[in-house]
């Protein structure tokens, strides 16, 4: 009885999370019961469910295990107490849109970081339920509702745009690819998603399965699976996504015959030649789609000086410095937005230094904003920022940069009790596998290490991976996955 609950409460999570997802990009979100998103309560419920199943079920022959939980539970509640501390001594002058409240970032951390790491101690202790076929099947689900979504929804053109904020709906379909001349990212596509690079993290993270799932079974609804994920990694249009599709193509491709000549295993010739048509043929559809032709464009990009007069004017002039760069700022490469989180007038010195520089300095976003965060944390000039962190409720842009955006809003002591945890699961496995890696040589095992892997390396490259609901649910369950392919008394794929 408790395995047949626990099973649908973690298959209702799992298959809820693209539409939750779509609806936090409509009015449904600003929904509240006792104060709490009916969203995020959904999630809280399902996990919180399952989790006080699991409690009973293991108390009484994995004790140990519990101490564990208990013992991440405790050190997560003096963390949050010490970070909240930490957070009052804050500065406030130094930056705007700053609103510190204990229980807001307390439920942030909660939501966003607690509850990943329960779903993974419940997949963890119940690998007698959430096998490997269990993992395919949910993710093969999974993958259908995103992709057929991006899909269709673009070509009926009511796909959000995916370089949008204010979800402007596409003018153009991608049948309109090859007869367009305008800006490519006006025909980018993330269906009714909420945003692009959390859907780009996800999908990449699933694409190494998908190509299992066409290994394993020769059916014609896996090719079209195949198809749909790569077609809607390239409408999405963003770098992880759309190169994502190809290279992971390519190395698992290399990977199958490298695996079946050191396992002297007949090639499936079939598998292979459909395998290679296909991803030929979306190759050459990305080779010569719009989000091809706007990387070459931008990589064309005149980072020369346009207007001298704008630099003279630094060194010259007697004007308010503020004015003088908001009113430069497009030569300057500097995107107005940040003027708001970090006014010139407070930081002048810094902000003086920004406009003078290279150009091509100023064009990556990114480390802009690290820089401008940098320089807080250095005028804050308060030694436990760097173990405790500044807060969420900084209110800071996000760098689509994790891991340094974590440790500027968690801290070091945040990193080790929110993220390291998904690193041992991986590092764990991986040992297990070298230990025997006669029996764990499958291509299973480089699926399911693979996944996780990518993730993880797309949280650094392009971000929205930690600190953002659905992808850290789907890096839990590509750890599920690894887990019980690791252990073979629960692999049955």
């Amino acid at each position: 009885m408790k395995n047949r609950v626990l099973k649908k409460l973690i298959t209702t999570l799992f298959l809820i999370l693209p539409f939750l997802d779509m609806l936090r990009t409509t009015e449904i979100r600003h929904f509240e019961i006792f104060g709490i998103s009916c969203i995020e309560l959904i999630n809280i419920l399902l996990i919180g469910m399952s989790l006080f199943i699991t409690i009973i079920k293991i108390f009484k022959d994995r004790k140990k295990h519990l101490l564990y939980l208990f013992l991440f539970i405790i050190i997560s509640g003096i963390y949050m107490i010490f970070h909240y501390q930490n957070l009052m001594k804050f500065n406030t002058n130094l930056l705007n849109f700053i609103d510190f409240n204990f229980i807001r970032e307390s439920f942030y951390i909660f939501r966003v970081y607690m509850l990943p790491i329960f779903l993974l101690f419940i997949l963890l202790e119940n690998k007698d339920i959430f096998d490997g076929k269990y993992y395919l099947n949910i993710s093969k689900l999974i993958i259908f509702i995103i992709s057929f979504s991006i899909i269709i929804l673009d070509i009926f053109k009511l796909s959000y745009i995916s370089y949008s904020a204010t979800n402007n709906f596409v003018e153009r379909n991608l049948f309109d690819y090859f007869l367009y001349q305008g800006d490519w990212k006006l025909l980018s596509a993330r269906g009714w998603f909420d945003s692009a690079n959390e859907l780009s993290a996800i999908l990449l993270m699933l694409f190494p399965v998908n190509i299992y799932l066409l290994y394993k079974e020769k059916k014609k609804t896996n090719y079209c699976l195949y198809i749909m994920q790569f077609l809607a990694m390239i409408l999405l249009g963003t770098r992880t996504s759309a190169y994502g599709a190809l290279l992971v193509s390519i190395v698992l491709l290399i990977g199958y015959i490298v695996y079946t000549s050191i396992r002297k295993e007949k090639y499936n010739s079939k598998f292979l030649k459909d395998y290679v048509i296909m991803t030929l043929t979306l190759t050459i559809y990305l080779v010569i789609s719009p989000f091809m032709l706007g990387q070459i464009n931008d990589s064309n990009y005149d980072f020369s000086i346009q207007n001298m007069d704008a630099y003279k004017k630094l060194q010259d002039t007697n004007e308010e410095l503020d004015q003088l760069i908001k009113q430069y700022a497009s030569e300057y490469l500097i995107n107005p937005v940040y003027f708001d989180y970090y006014p010139i007038q407070n930081d002048t010195e810094f902000w003086l230094k920004i406009a003078n520089r290279d150009r091509v300095l100023n064009s990556n976003d990114r480390n802009l904003k690290i820089e401008i965060l940098n320089r807080v944390k250095e005028r804050n000039n308060n030694k436990m920022d760097k173990y405790l962190g500044m807060g969420y409720t900084l209110g800071f842009i996000d760098f689509e940069r994790d891991y340094i955006y974590q440790y500027y809003i968690l801290g070091l002591f945040g990193i080790l009790l929110f993220i390291v945890p998904y690193f041992i699961v991986l590092i764990y496995n991986i040992i297990k596998v070298l230990f025997n890696l006669k029996k764990n040589f499958k291509y299973i095992t480089l699926i399911s290490i693979m996944s996780p892997c990518l993730i993880l390396l797309a949280a650094y490259f392009s971000g929205h991976v930690f600190g953002w609901v659905s992808p850290m649910m789907n890096l839990v369950l590509s750890l599920g996955l690894l887990n019980v392919i690791v252990d073979e008394n629960y692999k049955k794929v």
